[in-house]
Formats: C-alpha cells, sequence, structure tokens
C-alpha cells in the first residue's frame, strides 16, 4: 500500500508536469523525469523527513499548494487541455492535472519549510556604520551611467501628464499623485529659477530620486547589519542593489511608483527594526525604552515612509491600513508608541486627502478607474461575440458604444475600454452604480468562463511566475507638445546595444530571470511569510503582510496585467523579505 501510494504520487505529478509543460507522453525524457520524480517522493516519504514535520507545516502546506495550484491551473488551462473540445474529457485532465500540481507543490513546500529553516545566515557581521553609507554611494556610481544615458530622465505619458500639470497646462489631479507631482514642481521650479533650464529642473528632481533610492538601500543594509546578517549576505544585497539592472533603470525614471517603491521599502525595514529593538517582547519591561537617536533613525523614517507611501499610489493607503490592525496587534506590548505612531501616520494622510484636496479642489481618480476589470470583463463578453439580454445591451450601450468593443478591446490593458466608457457613458455610469454593479453580476452569472478569461489575461502577471514582458526598456523622453527633449549626455550605438543585452539576459539565463518575475516574487513573498510563521514569528510575516497585500489590490483593480513598475515595491525590498524569518529580537 505504501508503494502503491508513492508510485500513484509519482504518476501524477509527472502527469502534471507533462501537461504543464506541453511534452508529449511518447517523450523519452518522460520516463527519466518519472524516475526522478518517484525518486525524490521515496525521499520525501523517508523516516529521516516525515519525522521532522513540524505540526504547522501540513497546514501551511495544504494552504499554499491550493493556491499555487489554483493559479497555475488558472493560468495554464489551455495549455493543459490542448484544444480539447469535450467537457468531460476537459474536466477528467483538469482533475488529475490539478491533483498533480497539488501533490508537487505540497511536497516541495514541506522541503521548502524544513530546508530554509535550517539556515544560518546570521553571526560575524561587520557593525560598522560607514557600510551602509559606502552601500549608497556604490549604488549611485554603478546607477550613473542609466542617468547620464537617459538625462533628463525617463519621462513617458504619465511623466509628461504630471509635468503638464506643473506648468500648468492641465488641471490639477490626484489621478496621478498630486504630492509626487509637487515635488517635480519643486525641482523643476528651482531649474527654471536659478538656470532658466526645464531640463535641469528635471535631472535635480531624478538626482534626488536616484539619492533616496540609494539612501534607502543603504538604510536596509543598515537594518540588516543590526540583525546580525552574515557579511557575504550583505554584500549580496549590496550587489543586488547596485546591479541588478532595473534598479538602475528604475532609479532614473520619473513615475511616482519609484519613490513609492522606496518608501515601502523604507517602512519594512523601520518595521524589522522595532522587531529587532524587542518592541514585540512578551512583557512591556523587556521593552527598552527609545534612545535619542532612535526618534530620527526608527520614527521619522516609519512615519514619513508611512505617510508617502499612502499617498503616492492609492493601493499604498489601502496596504498600510489593513495592516495596522495587525501590527497594533502584535506590538499590543508597546501599545502607548505604536499606536500614536500610527494614529499621527493615519491622520497625516486623510488631512492630505481630504481637507488639503477640497481646499484646492483636486479631483480624485475617476469611478471608472477603479472598475477596470470589471468594465474589461463586460468588454470581453462583447468582444467575444457573446449574446447580452435586451436590458443588460441597452444599459452597457448607455456606458459605451458597442460596435466599438471588439475593435478596441485588449486582454491584458483596460485603457481603450475605460476610454470608450469615459467618451460617452462616464456620467451615466456615476449616476447608476448600483444598477452597473447589478448587471455586472448579472452578465457574468451568464457568461462565466469570459469573465474568467478576461480576469487572468488582466492580472496573470501578478500571481503567475511564467508571464512574459519587458522591463526598463523605456527610454528618454516621449513626444510630447511642451518642448521636452530627450539630450542624453552619453550615447551611441554601442550604449544603447548593450543595454539591449543586460535587458534581454533574464529571458537567456536560468534563475536569473526568476529575479524579474513579478508572480515569482510574489510566491516567493507567500513562502517567506509562511517560514516565519513555521518558525514561530509571527511578528517576522508582518513585515510581509504589506507587500501580500499591495498584490492583492493589484488583483482587484489593476489597469494592465503585467506593469512591472506597479509591483516594484516588493523587488526593492526583497533583501528583507527573504531575510525577514531569519531575524530575531535583540537590543540594538
Amino acid at each position: 500500500m505504501y508503494r502503491l501510494k508513492i508510485f500513484t504520487e509519482s504518476f501524477l505529478s509527472l502527469f502534471a508536469i507533462m501537461r504543464l509543460t506541453g511534452m508529449s507522453t511518447k517523450n523519452p525524457v518522460s520516463a527519466i523525469a518519472f524516475l526522478i520524480i518517484l525518486y525524490i517522493f521515496v525521499q520525501f516519504h523517508s523516516d529521516k523527513v516525515e519525522s521532522h514535520i513540524a505540526p504547522g507545516d501540513m497546514t501551511l502546506a495544504t494552504v499554499l499548494s491550493v493556491l499555487f495550484t489554483i493559479f497555475t491551473l488558472s493560468a495554464r488551462y489551455p495549455v493543459m487541455l490542448g484544444g480539447m473540445t469535450s467537457m468531460l474529457f476537459c474536466a477528467g485532465i483538469l482533475l488529475l492535472t490539478g491533483l498533480g500540481l497539488l501533490i508537487t507543490y505540497y511536497y516541495l513546500i514541506i522541503w521548502f519549510l524544513q530546508s530554509a529553516s535550517l539556515l544560518k545566515v546570521t553571526g560575524n557581521s561587520y557593525a560598522y556604520a560607514w557600510i551602509p553609507w559606502l552601500t549608497a554611494l556604490i549604488c549611485l556610481i554603478c546607477w550613473l551611467p542609466y542617468f547620464l544615458y537617459e538625462y533628463p530622465g525617463v519621462m513617458t505619458p504619465d511623466s509628461i501628464n504630471q509635468y503638464a500639470q506643473v506648468i500648468g497646462a492641465y488641471d490639477l489631479s490626484n489621478h496621478h499623485s498630486v504630492i509626487h507631482t509637487a515635488l517635480i514642481g519643486m525641482f523643476y521650479n528651482i531649474g527654471v529659477t536659478v538656470w532658466d533650464n526645464a531640463h535641469t529642473g528635471l535631472a535635480l528632481y531624478t538626482a534626488a530620486q536616484m539619492l533616496f533610492m540609494a539612501l534607502t538601500a543603504g538604510y536596509v543594509v543598515r537594518t540588516l547589519q543590526k540583525a546580525d546578517v552574515a557579511m557575504p549576505v550583505l554584500i549580496a544585497a549590496i550587489c543586488f542593489y547596485a546591479l541588478v539592472p532595473y534598479n538602475g533603470a528604475y532609479a532614473a525614471t520619473i513615475w511616482k511608483d519609484i519613490p513609492f517603491a522606496g518608501c515601502m521599502t523604507l517602512f519594512a525595514a523601520a518595521l524589522t527594526r522595532f522587531l529587532l529593538r524587542g518592541s514585540f517582547a512578551a512583557s512591556t519591561d523587556s521593552v527598552p525604552k527609545l534612545k535619542v537617536s532612535e526618534y530620527f533613525t526608527l520614527l521619522v523614517p516609519y512615519v514619513l515612509s508611512g505617510t508617502l507611501l499612502c499617498l503616492f499610489r492609492t493601493n499604498g493607503w489601502y496596504a498600510f491600513a489593513v495592516s495596522v490592525p495587525f501590527i497594533v496587534t502584535a506590538y499590543r506590548k508597546w501599545f502607548k508608541v505604536m499606536l500614536p505612531v500610527h494614529l499621527i501616520t493615519i491622520l497625516l494622510v486623510l488631512f492630505v486627502k481630504y481637507p488639503v484636496m477640497h481646499v484646492y479642489e483636486i479631483p480624485q481618480a475617476d469611478f471608472v478607474e477603479s472598475l477596470s476589470i470589471p468594465v474589461q470583463q463586460i468588454a470581453r463578453v462583447i468582444a467575444d461575440g457573446e449574446s447580452l439580454s435586451a436590458d443588460e445591451a441597452n444599459f452597457v450601450g448607455q456606458m459605451m458604444d458597442l460596435e466599438q468593443v471588439s475593435g478596441v478591446y485588449q486582454p491584458d490593458v483596460s485603457d481603450n475600454i475605460k476610454n470608450l466608457v469615459r467618451k460617452t457613458g462616464k456620467d451615466y455610469l456615476e449616476a447608476h452604480k448600483g444598477e452597473f454593479l447589478k448587471m455586472w453580476f448579472s452578465i457574468g452569472i451568464r457568461h462565466p468562463k469570459a469573465y474568467f478569461d478576461a480576469y487572468v489575461d488582466q492580472t496573470n502577471g501578478y500571481w503567475y511566475p511564467d508571464v512574459s514582458y519587458e522591463v526598463g526598456l523605456a527610454d528618454g523622453i516621449y513626444p510630447n507638445e511642451f518642448g521636452l527633449t530627450w539630450q542624453p549626455l552619453i550615447r551611441g550605438n554601442a550604449i544603447a546595444k548593450i543595454k539591449e543585452i543586460i535587458f534581454k539576459l533574464p529571458e537567456m539565463i536560468p534563475l536569473y530571470g526568476l529575479l524579474w518575475s513579478m508572480g515569482f516574487i510574489f510566491w516567493l513573498i507567500l513562502l517567506s511569510a509562511a517560514l516565519s510563521l513555521r518558525m514561530g514569528r509571527p511578528a517576522n510575516a508582518l513585515i510581509c503582510l504589506p507587500f501580500i497585500l499591495l498584490f492583492a489590490t493589484l488583483c482587484i483593480a489593476t489597469p494592465v496585467a503585467t506593469e512591472f513598475r506597479y509591483a516594484y515595491a516588493a523587488f526593492y525590498a526583497l533583501p528583507l523579505l527573504i531575510l525577514s524569518p531569519f531575524v530575531h529580537d535583540r537590543q540594538l
């Protein structure tokens, strides 16, 4: 019975892998793969492995394996079915594939939790205070070529829209964070006032952004030093910030997403410092009082980064607001500090979002923007040629021109459909919000597959690793009507070719490409949080929580399926997130 169980599990695992990869049943590699899987599963069922399974391992592995199986089936089911049309055959294939994936993920997660919990990444660290400053300097040196090549900074249509608000060509709007627009405006005004040159002002902004991101990297490294992380790991973290190309390219790009990523990373690092100083201790007496220096190195960064991450992106506000109750509850032994700190942050955010913006009559993003996924699902039904009832067609027709939907619909981007709604039906939609939700639900009940496919195509880049997209290839200043032009200080075909090559390497080098995958990073954050829970460190898991919620918000309302910058915060905080399970409470 024992051997039959292992054989069955190995066969189902092989079946799932072959359906997932499209491998032919006649391929001799399948026999080799089966023997390898059989050997691995025998090892998984050995006493050596089973005797080390902690009480919570099976629960964590079950939850994560179910999630990963759902993600994989959702993203790859067309490949798994291979063009089959029989409902019976399709159901059988998906059932067997799902079982195989569930088994495979389950044992891999068990192995990960056991193996990772034995890793030792602390000890023999150097506490030199100059290492973080050296980190920032190394980052700036390594990022300098990007700045010189992209001078005065990469500006896409979003950036140009903000610039137009700065110079008064467009009305102010919080569709793109007005706080970020104000920062651009501050440096623009310096450039125009002192040098009478808008490009110089934009370059000053880019340089300031690069400095902020470099100092944030230094703050992370200093936090890891305080956690006694081993020197080779610190060096790896420094190399990640300085040498991974998207960090340099994004540091020289004028998007709100970049300082947002820095603020979210700074927030996570400060939260880690709360943990390290014993603020999650079992008794109040064991929590040391704040030193004077910590008001500047801990509380100020925590409040400032928390406030700005809420103001730079709306989903940052949601991620922060949902995280706060968990953080305050976890640190309830230090309630007298943690509660005021979070209340101050929330009050600052609310003061800017409501009284300030109301006084200056700054409009927020419209209602259509929040409906990226629902309007895309309705458009998918129409684009697929599915039928609508007379009432449904009449209502949707009030929102958008039905005849144009098929021509403008893009599965992975909702902008065309949203603009179609804005053209003719924005006011109607605003006045019939409740009716819209009822109609959206009614259409979905009759066309679930179209809704499901639309959702997957609209979000899969954030929750499934194997999705292709370009990262960091935007160059210079896009065409515009405001006289802004790309003015590279270093140029030539050789420079362009070098950049093209380094940004194509992830497509060629195994494992390295995973560092560029939003879906993989999401899975890695979930695994990191699970490892913290497995090791009995729930406060460590809280470091991952805001980033998990960030991905959750993207899965609820993203306008683009594969926009790397939306999830860039998780990449910039990656050294903290990976190492979060291994840090311990200790006096600073």
